[in-house]
């Protein structure tokens, strides 16, 4: 669609003012959008693109000895999970676990413009608010950040990036410009989900051949933009990586990157250049390089010398690659029983529990920037499967057990297989539509885990194999409140559709408790990729995809006995417990709080937006800035009407369609 004047958008504005309940509609063609579901793929028959390839897995045979019950002694309050020799962990919030984009990919995913948002981008971003309360954490950066991304004031036709060069490798670096527009995105994509933001900086400016200078300006604008959702800039991209990917010398190390991001954050900070001065964030070391890890970083000085101007700690972790170094090609078939139990959770997350001590003594956060199931975007059949949801969300609760206090799921471009959404190929047909891929069910589990409250403290009460013999398929989390269990978050890893290891967990959780309420994640098998529901509600099949949930929401009542609930959890699954009432309300979307933005799968549809919300998401109070962040703006205090063409089209991603903006709310 061609750019608009602001001219013709205030006239726009001043239209819709004037009509009630009408829309205004423009009309640019569209087509029957096509749906694929899983199949079986013959080995070396396909040949498209990564994130839509239908290989499906063989599933692990179940255990040869069946476990069908389990009761669990839920403890009562905080005191007696420490007498069980248990800890809480620090309080959580539902938004824990987010989505980390690469920037090269930033407007296919966002919108190609502040003018143009991708209308299936912001209903996967509410569908967690309105879980949550609060908007998704993303993270923008990655590989792409690295030495080749340069800020520019602007690009040809108001673009939010340009790759100056694109590469054909899944980490290969292309070269990019990005733009002021891109920060412009990003901050009408909070005035309508609420989404925080984490950004990414090119650390190669801090190398002696980069003194361009560039990226102090584009930290200031990004702060002075994005204002208090701009959680913190990224200093560094995997720096234990360098060497290895010719990024520096030989011998350069942690000395080296502490010299380097000292320059680059007092570049930035020079002159006053930023109001709020806590505002980095690293390391982001990777892949336990003898010599290089976070332990030696913090003992080189790193983090008490930059005590004062960080925002929060980060790493980053795959537990395994499909990179394919050196002839060294792994086999999803082989290690797909690898992510299908508990022990993967517990090993990802274990080398970094001292950290997590240590971050907590000097009152700091600790975030796991960007993860998935492999890096090098991940394995066909193991990476999309239910498989790789269960596993997912039993790391990110793992994570969370662990201190950690956010978690990011790393989104790439159509050339990897662990997406938890991807747009439609551009050279494809423009009424197909998103694809789903299975780890994006994990955000909602995990957001309606942890729910609204902010205050949400998890336990790892997993059986052990003194209790239960297939302990490892069986792992459980529970969730205390205000000093008491709200939660309880039950998993079945075992492929079974015969229901001979279907599991009844009977939890005893006190004579004065009647009934508790569960929802499940859902599949007839760990090798599935699109059949899968939450709460009996699917986001579909590849290429049908608007980001909304589809099917009505099915929260089953079960009654307790003397204190005794029996929750069934089939094989495969999660159930979700809800303890309470309240428990139950503050993770489940209410009618008053809900958004939503219609389109759908033939791609026509409206994107429905309060009036006063276009007017004025562009201009958002910010304390670190003083005031609204519209272009133009000097005010300071107020939300302001805007003063350039921001938020006025919310386009669905997938087509050249249908797009009516209605005057009526959310």
């Amino acid at each position: 669609m061609k750019s608009i004047s602001p001219l013709s958008w205030l006239t726009t504005l001043s239209i819709l003012s004037s009509i009630s309940g009408q829309s205004l509609t423009v009309y640019t063609g569209g087509e029957t959008a096509t749906a694929t579901s899983t199949a079986t793929a013959a080995s070396g028959t396909y040949t498209g693109l990564a994130a839509y390839d239908p290989t499906v897995l063989t599933p692990p045979s179940a255990p040869a000895t069946p476990v069908t019950s389990y009761t669990l002694t839920l403890p009562t309050n905080s005191q007696a999970v420490l007498d069980a020799g248990l800890s809480l962990s620090i309080s959580q919030k539902g938004n824990f676990l987010g989505f980390s984009v690469e920037l090269s990919i930033a407007n296919s995913l966002m919108g190609s413009s502040s003018t143009n948002l991708k209308v299936p981008f912001l209903n996967y971003m509410a569908n967690i608010q309105n879980r949550a309360g609060v908007g998704p954490i993303i993270r923008v950066g990655g590989n792409s950040q690295e030495g080749s991304s340069i800020f520019v004031g602007g690009l040809a036709d108001g673009a939010v990036l340009d790759k100056i060069k694109v590469s054909s490798g899944v980490t290969d670096t292309p070269l990019i410009n990005y733009s002021l527009e891109l920060f412009y995105l990003m901050a009408n994509v909070t005035s309508l989900v609420g989404a925080d933001w984490y950004f990414g900086l090119s650390f190669n400016e801090s190398a002696v051949d980069y003194p361009t200078g560039n990226v102090p300006i584009a930290a200031k604008w990004a702060q002075d933009i994005l204002g208090d959702s701009l959680l913190a800039l990224s200093v560094g991209n995997e720096p234990d990586l360098y060497v290895d990917h010719s990024k520096r010398e030989s011998g350069w190390g942690v000395s080296n990157y502490v010299t380097e991001f000292d320059n680059m954050t007092q570049s930035i900070l020079a002159n006053n250049n930023l109001v709020d001065t806590k505002a980095f964030i690293g390391p982001s070391t990777c892949c336990q390089v003898v010599g290089f890890e976070l332990d030696d970083v913090l003992n080189a000085g790193w983090l008490n010398d930059n005590v004062n101007n960080l925002a929060a700690v980060s790493v980053q972790h795959y537990p395994t690659n499909n990179c394919q170094i050196n002839g060294n090609v792994i086999n999803p078939q082989d290690i797909f029983s690898d992510f299908l139990n508990h022990t993967s959770a517990q090993a990802q997350v274990s080398p970094y529990l001292g950290n997590a001590a240590t971050l907590q003594g000097a009152q700091k956060e600790f975030v796991m920037l960007e993860t998935n199931t492999a890096s090098c975007g991940g394995f066909a059949g193991l990476s999309d499967s239910f498989g790789a949801a269960l596993w997912m969300t039993d790391y990110a609760l793992q994570m969370a057990w662990g201190n950690f206090s956010t978690a990011l799921m790393h989104v790439g471009g159509q050339n990897v297989y662990y997406n938890p959404f991807t747009p439609p190929p551009s050279t494809d047909a423009s009424t197909k539509q998103w694809t789903t891929g299975s780890i994006y069910y994990s955000s909602l589990v995990v957001s309606e885990t942890f729910g609204k409250s902010n205050q949400s403290k998890i336990v790892d009460i997993s059986p052990t194999q003194d209790t239960d013999a297939n302990y490892i398929y069986h792992p459980i989390y529970a969730v205390y409140e205000n000093d008491a269990p709200t939660r309880v978050v039950l998993f079945n890893y075992i492929d079974d559709s015969t229901g001979a290891n279907d599991l009844q967990t009977t939890i005893n959780v006190g004579t004065n408790v009647s009934s508790v309420s569960v929802r499940y994640l859902r599949a007839s098998s760990v090798s599935e990729q699109y059949n899968i529901t939450w709460a009996n509600q699917t986001l579909g099949t590849s290429f049908a995809s608007d980001g909304r949930l589809y099917g009505n929401q099915e929260t089953i009542t079960i009654n307790c006995q003397d204190g005794n609930c029996i929750i069934p959890v089939p094989a495969p699954s999660i159930a979700l417990v809800f303890l309470t009432t309240d428990a139950l309300t503050n993770s489940s979307p209410t009618e008053s709080s809900k958004t939503a933005y219609e389109t759908s799968v033939v791609g026509t549809g409206s994107a429905t937006v309060d009036k006063q919300s276009l007017e004025t998401s562009n201009g958002q109070n910010s304390n670190n800035t003083g005031g609204g962040t519209s272009k133009g703006n000097t005010t300071s205090g107020s939300i302001i009407k805007i003063q350039s063409p921001i938020s006025l089209i919310l386009k669905t991603s997938v087509l050249i369609g249908f797009i009516s903006i209605l005057s009526g709310s959310f």
